[in-house]
C-alpha cells in the first residue's frame, strides 16, 4: 500500500488522538477526553454502560477510575481503514490497563485488562475526533474489585 502525504499526516493525527485519550486517563485530565469525542459519539464500554456525548462519556470514565490512585493505558500500533473520501476511519487498537487502589478490599490491589478498542473517527474542523469507541475485553486479571469503588 502506497500512502500520499495526506493519508500518513491523517495517520499521525490519528494515532496522536489515541495516545492524548489514554494520557488523559492516565494523569486524571479529564477535561480533555471532552474534546477527543464528537458532540453526538457514543462509548459503547459494556457492563459500564454506553453513553452519548461528551460530557456523559467523561461521567461515565471519570466514576469508574477518579477514585483510583493510579492507572496506566498502554495502546498498540493502530490498523486503520479509511472512508472511500478520507474523512472517515475505522481504527483498531490493541491496549493493556493497568489499574491499581491500594484501599482496595482483600489482597489483590490491581486489576489488569487486555482489550481491543474497536473506534470510528471522523475528520472535523478542530481534527480527528472519535465519533464511537467500542472497548472489546479480552482478557482480565486481578481483582475487579478495585475499580468498583
Amino acid at each position: 500500500m502506497t500512502l500520499d502525504i495526506q493519508q500518513i499526516s491523517d495517520r499521525i493525527e490519528i494515532d496522536e488522538l489515541l495516545a492524548r485519550y489514554a494520557r488523559a486517563l492516565d494523569y486524571r485530565n479529564f477535561d480533555e477526553l471532552e474534546g477527543i469525542f464528537t458532540p453526538d459519539a457514543t462509548f459503547d464500554a459494556g457492563g459500564l454502560g454506553s453513553p452519548t456525548g461528551p460530557a456523559a462519556i467523561r461521567a461515565m470514565i471519570e466514576g469508574t477510575i477518579g477514585h483510583l490512585d493510579a492507572t496506566q493505558h498502554l495502546v498498540g500500533k493502530s490498523v486503520m481503514e479509511f472512508s472511500s473520501d478520507g474523512d472517515e476511519a475505522e481504527v483498531r487498537t490493541y491496549l493493556i490497563s493497568q489499574h491499581i487502589r491500594e484501599s482496595a478490599p482483600g489482597p489483590v490491589k490491581h486489576y489488569f485488562l487486555g482489550g481491543e478498542y474497536f473506534d470510528r473517527v471522523v475528520r472535523t474542523p478542530e481534527g480527528w475526533r472519535i465519533a464511537y469507541r467500542r472497548l472489546d475485553r479480552l482478557w482480565k486479571q486481578g481483582d475487579r474489585a478495585v475499580i468498583s469503588g
